[in-house]
């Protein structure tokens, strides 16, 4: 109670609020998804979201967006994509009222405590992993990661994949308060074990591309951290660990089934291309890849496993285009704290994740991802150079 009282009294109700939303990471979908819908309408009911979406900047734009994509979904009579056009709408809501009430306090509290439950996503996703062996027969503790999407541990994320970029972010994270703790040996020493847990979590997950973008991530970090040695001295340790794996292939994760899943990229990003082709403005709503995988002889699955085919296949040219102006805006208003070079780096090595990852899947189609990325790439105006 004693620390719940010094919560009260550190931060005001909005950003208790915002930091709930953050706890509520470490729910399944299933409860988190209630918990934000419950937020939202609790915002526009006591008033508190009007004045906010008010006064941000180029937000009639995302209004538009979201109106487009959700006629769009029922002209098509896609109505997993009306759903989902909803969630975008939420989570537009509460991008906009975190973006408003956070503080550099706030938002330390939140990376930091987001490090601190990646702890117990790793401790649940280890009872999941022995689950796994008890339910397939294996006796004892093995690094091999199975195939099966049922038999990869998700920990919360409902996906191994989704997990797999939560820990990518939360690495990235990692790396951004191992150097802004200053004279803070014991808290420098927590992030390093806690960045190695993770590292191994993501091992655990089988997700081949997590290593491929957290160095990726963490390299942009480092550039914009103007820590050039270090990014220079990491990328070297990343050849050696792609040496590794070319010397020894079968340590890497799922190796044995590496070429048919590339086929199955490709059959899926053929179909999403003949979708674009088909639909180059406006697209279907969100899902559109399953209203045209059986027309165009696509793989069964959600989406188009890439974020540079299934924006463009879902929203159309037309509406990614109503995304510039907000997007511009945003990027003026980072460049206005570009002294903050570390609040960037942590920015870029995002993005990083972002567009590495990107490249053979659409993880950040999701809740967690996806509020978790909008709430850090929003935190600009956590400085008085942004402040209205």
């Amino acid at each position: 109670m004693t620390y719940l009282n010094n919560l009260k009294e550190r931060f005001t109700f909005d950003q208790l609020l915002l930091i709930f939303t953050c706890f509520s990471f470490t729910f399944p979908f299933y409860i988190l998804g209630p918990i934000l819908v419950i937020e939202c309408i609790y915002l526009f009911v006591s008033k508190k979201v009007i004045n906010v979406l008010k006064e941000t900047p180029k937000i009639k734009f995302l209004y538009l967006f979201v109106l487009i994509s959700l006629s769009i979904s029922l002209i098509h009579k896609n109505i997993l994509g009306a759903l989902a056009t909803v969630a975008i709408f939420i989570a537009i809501v509460l991008m906009v009222y975190y973006r408003k009430h956070v503080n550099q306090s706030t938002f330390e509290f939140i990376i930091d405590m987001l490090i601190v439950l990646s702890i117990l996503w790793a401790i649940y996703g280890i009872y999941e992993q022995f689950q796994i062996y008890h339910r397939l027969g294996v006796d004892h503790f093995t690094f091999k990661v199975y195939a099966r999407r049922e038999n990869r541990l998700n920990s919360v994320f409902y996906n191994a994949n989704y997990y797999a970029m939560m820990i990518e972010f939360i690495a990235v994270c990692i790396v951004y308060k191992f150097f802004t703790v200053k004279n803070d040996l014991k808290r420098s020493i927590f992030y390093v074990v806690v960045g190695f847990l993770n590292l191994f979590m993501l091992y655990m997950t089988g997700c081949r591309a997590g290593y491929v973008a957290i160095a990726g991530a963490i390299c942009l970090f480092l550039i914009f951290n103007r820590n050039y040695k270090l990014c220079f001295l990491i990328a070297l340790g990343c050849l050696g660990v792609v040496g590794f794996f070319v010397l020894n292939p079968s340590k890497f994760p799922r190796i044995e089934y590496l070429i048919s899943n590339l086929d199955v990229r490709m059959k899926i990003w053929n179909c999403a291309i003949q979708g674009i082709i088909a639909s180059p403005l406006l697209g279907q709503g969100p899902f559109t890849y399953m209203m045209v995988l059986n027309k165009y002889n696509g793989h069964l699955t959600q989406h188009a496993h890439s974020v540079y085919l299934d924006p463009l296949l879902s929203f159309g040219i037309i509406g990614l285009a109503l995304l510039v102006p907000y997007v511009y805006d945003n990027c003026k208003r980072l460049y206005k704290v570009k002294e903050h070079y570390s609040y960037i780096a942590l920015v870029m090595g995002f993005i990083g994740v972002l567009l590495i990852h990107g490249i053979l899947d659409y993880t950040i189609f999701w809740v967690h991802t996806g509020l978790f990325f909008l709430f850090v790439l929003s935190s600009f105006e956590m400085f008085e150079a942004n402040r209205n």
